[in-house]
């Protein structure tokens, strides 16, 4: 009796193993699909960031380029103003789509030393691209603000040095720091086209 009672737990059993099990078709492609969603998430996620990083670090070297144009001298400060921003622009325009309304900013660290002045870079970006759910003219929520920052100084402009009426900037940068018989030392120093 023992060994027929063994005998047909064995059948039953392999019949179990063998058979359909009931109510559970479909159950791996559920599952399969629930995983992908959440993975394809994470990876365009991944992408995205990836994205965020390569093309915040691009505009970083942008900002450092238009602020090295900046520094040099020119004509006047409004040249050099305008060489910067069309050094910048040449930079952007190659990431144009990614990032978005770009706003160029010359300002000081410390107001009145050329010695801070330097560039501020706006620009917005997409952190995921979501699909088109919103209307025309919404904002994504995604959509971040970003800022670029690189102070390198400023030369002075040929103006600013030989302009007689404003006074020869070395005469001034002497005469600031207390030197005796600045005009003769800044007819050595002076010495820049004029």
């Amino acid at each position: 009796m023992f060994a027929l009672a063994k005998k047909m737990a064995r059948r039953g059993l392999s019949q179990r193993v063998r058979g359909p099990a009931l109510g559970r078709s479909g159950q791996a492609a559920i599952e399969f699909m629930v995983i992908v969603v959440v993975l394809f998430f994470f990876l365009f996620f991944l992408l995205s960031l990836s994205m965020v990083i390569v093309v915040s670090e691009y505009i970083e070297y942008a900002t450092f380029m238009a602020a090295r144009t900046y520094k040099a001298g020119f004509s006047n400060e409004a040249r050099q103003e305008a060489n910067a921003k069309l050094v910048f622009d040449k930079y952007f325009e190659k990431i144009q789509g990614i990032a978005r309304n770009p706003q160029l900013e010359f300002r000081r660290a410390e107001e009145g030393n050329e010695q801070t002045a330097g560039v501020m870079a706006r620009y917005e970006m997409d952190l995921f691209y979501l699909p088109p759910l919103f209307g025309p003219g919404e904002m994504p929520p995604s959509r971040i603000n970003l800022v670029s920052e690189s102070h390198l100084g400023r030369d002075p402009s040929f103006d600013e040095v030989c302009n007689p009426q404003a006074g020869s900037f070395f005469i001034n940068m002497l005469n600031q720091f207390g030197i005796q018989n600045a005009e003769t030392y800044a007819e050595q120093m002076d010495d820049n086209g004029c």
